[in-house]
């Protein structure tokens, strides 16, 4: 018998000629009856910025320097590869069982409440579940790492047995791998538009829960840290939405 965590893993989730998936009904998505605020975001772009190749080209982590508020259609534009378009994300699913859910710790976003925010895909809306962040503790879950600088945190979590329903424990590999989609698209989208965008993927797993209020079953994945960065050459503008057009020719 394998011991080794990380291969009994993938031998547990591997699929084998012959084998059936269970292909059953996948679970409801989440829902907020009594959300604190309801923030209803700008609509987001799909045309005009750099070229797709160009923002590539200069796609780095980088923390944020500067400690600026975001505005309403930054943040509006940087959740749009999350957002829900003909009934379909901006990222692959397998099966459409989307089980990547996104949360905003907000600290400075001109005209919103700093707090704890769930995103709803298909309203392109913000739900507040916290009214107040707790700074030290978010720095100490991410392991000390600074967020002075920081204007929101973009945190990604993980329903695994979205996919699971679908395609048994191989659905757990699925929900890694799309929020590994997710989190490109939104460095892409931050990116493109000028913005610091930071992935900080090893952080203290219980306590994200905790800060974020995850119920059983629902497990952080990685936590992107947004904000400004100083001008420099070879800015590239205000925004990459010419550059995303290039997703609606992929047949799906």
């Amino acid at each position: 018998m394998e011991k080794h965590p990380g291969r009994l893993f993938y031998r547990l989730s591997r699929l084998a000629q012959g084998e059936e998936l269970p292909l059953k009904r996948k679970p409801k998505s989440k829902v907020y009856a009594n959300p604190l605020e309801t923030q209803v975001l700008p609509p987001f772009r799909e045309e005009g910025g750099p070229p797709l190749f160009r923002v590539l080209s200069q796609l780095r982590p980088l923390l944020p320097e500067v400690g600026s508020a975001l505005t309403l259609k930054d943040l509006s534009q940087v959740l749009y590869p999350l957002a829900e378009r003909s009934g379909r994300r901006g990222f692959p699913s397998a099966g459409e069982a989307y089980p990547v859910e996104a949360y905003l710790v907000v600290r400075r976003v001109e005209g919103v409440f700093p707090g704890v925010y769930h995103y709803f895909p298909k309203e392109h809306q913000l739900f507040q579940i916290a009214a107040r962040v707790e700074e030290a503790s978010w720095s100490e879950a991410l392991l000390g790492l600074g967020l002075e600088q920081a204007a929101a945190l973009l945190v990604l979590t993980l329903v695994p047995e979205r996919s699971e329903a679908l395609f048994g424990l191989r659905g757990y590999r699925y929900a890694l791998l799309e929020a590994g989609y997710a989190a490109g698209l939104v460095l892409l989208s931050a990116i493109g538009q000028g913005l610091a965008a930071y992935p900080a993927e090893t952080f203290y797993d219980e306590m994200v829960a905790h800060l974020l209020r995850l119920p059983e079953g629902e497990y952080p994945g990685v936590v992107v840290i947004l904000g400004r960065k100083q001008y420099a050459k070879g800015y590239l503008g205000k925004d990459l939405w010419h550059g995303f057009s290039w997703w609606k020719m992929i047949p799906r």
